[in-house]
This record gives C-alpha cells, structure tokens and sequence, in this order.
C-alpha cells in the first residue's frame, strides 16, 4: 500500500469515525426529541382527556337539570289542571245544590255583602225561575240594609248582583271564584299536596 493509498484509508476511517460520531449524537438526540414529544403528547392527551371528562359531566347536568326543570313545569301544570278542575267541580255542585240548600247560601252570602242601605238585588235567569215563596223574608232577615228584589235578570249564571245607586257589587259564584281564585288555589293544593 502507497502512501497515498494509507492517506485516503486515513481519511476515510476518520470520516467512518467521524459520521458514526455525528450519526450516534443525531440519533441520540432525535431519541431525546421523541421522548420528549412522547412526554408533551401523554400530558396533551391527559389535559384532552380531563377537558373532555368535564365537558361530558357538565352536558349530562345540564341535561339532568334541564329534565328536572322540564318535569316540575309538567307536574305544575297537572296539578294546575286538578285544581281547576276541582273548582269548576265545585262551582258546578254549588249551582246543583238543592233549591233549599242553595238559597241557604245565597242567604249567607247576602248577610256577608250587603251594606246598611237601600238596594236592588239582581238575580240571573236560572235563579229567578226557582225562587222560593218566602225569598223576600228571608232576604229582609240577611240583610244588613233593605233590599229589594229587580225584575231586571242580571246577566250571571249563578248567585245574584247587589246595586246601592250605581254602584254594583258583583257575587256571582262565577265572580266570587274568580275574585279569589290565588286564595282558592292555594287552599285547594294545600289539601291535596302537603302532607
């Protein structure tokens, strides 16, 4: 071997030692990059992965609560629709009521509204054609004032009108149920809610 030739063997053992060095530090650190990335991406994942739990937990309360809510507004509006229909139940036993038990109301209720004066009484069609013989009597004993019964029937289903010089009060039970109709609900879901 020449000279020239164990130059060139020289120079190509330093360059075989030379890129096995610098190919042993690349691939080190290219080991040292993927670690890392490997690192960075199991922390990414667990963030992705907690992030995406609470947002599952936080869809399924909304929707719990949203079904909640959904079912207070429909037993709400159940028991609405009982209450209702108890009261116009109620309304429509009161105008069934027997002619003596019926005006045994109606007479109570004069003394209650009547005022200590002169007025009408008016009555609806349908209680006009049931009075009693002794109506007036009985009207006079109820009464805190004198009244005296119209011939004009007053345009309500049931219970009668008090007129004191134009100034109406209005006891149909129709009015009176209305008038008080928070007061009646509120009883009525008493009775069949609270224990």
């Amino acid at each position: 071997m020449t000279g020239l030739d164990k130059i060139i063997a020289q120079i190509n053992l330093d360059a075989d030692n030379t890129a096995s060095s610098v190919l042993e530090k690349s691939q080190a650190q290219c080991e040292k990059i993927i670690a890392e990335a490997e690192v960075k991406a199991e922390s990414i994942r667990k963030t992705g992965d907690i992030q995406a739990q609470k947002k599952y937990e936080d869809i399924i309360s909304r929707a719990n609560s949203a079904a909640e809510l959904e079912e207070r507004k429909i037993l709400l509006s159940v028991k609405q629709e009982i209450i209702a229909s108890m009261i116009s139940s109620t309304l429509e036993s009161i105008k069934a009521l027997p002619e003596d038990k019926y005006f045994e109301l109606i007479y109570k209720m004069i003394s209650k509204y009547s005022e200590n004066r002169d007025g009408v009484i008016c009555l609806g069609k349908a209680d006009l054609k049931r009075l009693p013989a002794d109506f007036s009597e009985k009207v006079s004993k109820a009464s805190k004032g004198s009244l005296t019964l119209s011939d004009t029937e007053a345009q309500i289903k049931s219970g009668f009108v008090l007129a004191y010089g134009g100034v109406d009060v209005n006891c149909s039970f129709e009015s009176l149920f209305s008038d008080n109709s928070e007061k009646i609900s509120d009883y009525v879901a008493n009775l069949l809610w609270v224990n």
